[in-house]
């Protein structure tokens, strides 16, 4: 079987379902009965992606707008800056549909990013994405599954399963989902990472005396690559939202690194190692104001 086979398969049950939950109750407008428009300030103290990150923490100030209209359909743009760096690391641009229908809601979305050339970021090498995800509420534990294309110089694949319960709080005003996430992908983009930014990119107080280039091997294999323990938070308090996420997240599967190093005084060395991975503790903090349209 090749390695992109299982996440077409997921896009193809993820729209599969999709399209039986609008036949099941009709137009999924019903349930979006009114536009709205957010904007939203987070901080995230360290950027983690299915496990992996740089050796050096990227915490980022992220505000976001986010308009949804009527019809389910949403745009959305945000900024990301990086304080140690004093830049913006990543500005993003996406739109996509959202519905939720009786016990079902799902989402399509597509996104653009644009990363800093000098970001150290582990995503940094992707240019955007798209996705599609449908979860069911299943009374005590609500199951979701998510497909993703990520592109970049040669495409990922990504699929993650996850489990969640929702509990209401304070009179429905406050809320918490624990959850557990299984997250599968290819490698390339981190490949790239590696071969354009981990060893390359200047960073504050990081400062080598040497040049060092590098190459993951087996990076267009589907695997496991993380599991991740999460609990987000939310307290409302008329259009106001503040959010706490903390996530837990235990890598797997480490890539095997060919790095090749050039001293100062022009000798070389190469030599092939297995990455090592640590569990991450990461967390992200967010304010959010809403106002409804008619």
């Amino acid at each position: 079987m090749k390695t992109t086979s299982v996440p077409f398969m997921t896009f193809f049950l993820l729209f599969s379902v999709f399209a039986s939950a609008q036949d099941e109750t009709g137009s999924p407008q019903n349930d979006s009965p009114k536009p709205y428009f957010k904007t939203s300030f987070e901080y995230l103290n360290n950027n983690v992606y299915l496990g992996r990150k740089d050796s050096v923490a990227i915490p980022y100030f992220t505000p976001q707008i986010t308009y949804h209209f009527k019809s389910g359909l949403f745009l959305n743009a945000s900024a990301s800056y990086l304080p140690t760096e004093s830049r913006v690391d990543v500005s993003t641009i996406g739109a996509g549909y959202a519905f939720s229908k009786k016990k079902w809601d799902g989402e399509l979305s597509a996104e653009k990013y644009f990363y800093s050339n000098q970001s150290y970021n582990v995503k940094a090498e992707t240019k955007g994405g798209v996705s599609a995800n449908i979860g069911y509420d299943a009374g005590f534990i609500e199951p979701s599954i998510t497909g993703s294309i990520s592109f970049s110089t040669k495409n990922d694949y990504a699929s993650s399963f996850s489990l969640e319960h929702y509990f209401s709080l304070f009179h429905d005003n406050a809320d918490i989902s624990p959850s557990f996430v299984i997250n599968a992908s290819t490698q390339n983009s981190y490949a790239q990472y590696y071969q354009k930014r981990k060893y390359t990119k200047t960073k504050k107080g990081k400062i080598a005396g040497y040049t060092a280039t590098a190459n993951t091997l087996n990076t267009s294999d589907f695997k496991v690559l993380d599991y991740e323990f999460s609990a987000p938070m939310d307290y409302t308090l008329k259009r106001f939202t503040i959010s706490f996420t903390p996530t837990y997240a235990i890598p797997v599967n480490p890539s095997t690194v060919m790095l090749n190093i050039k001293t100062a005084g022009g000798a070389t060395a190469t030599r092939t190692f297995t990455e090592k991975l640590s569990n991450t503790f990461y967390w992200t903090v967010g304010l959010a104001y809403k106002i409804k349209g008619h």
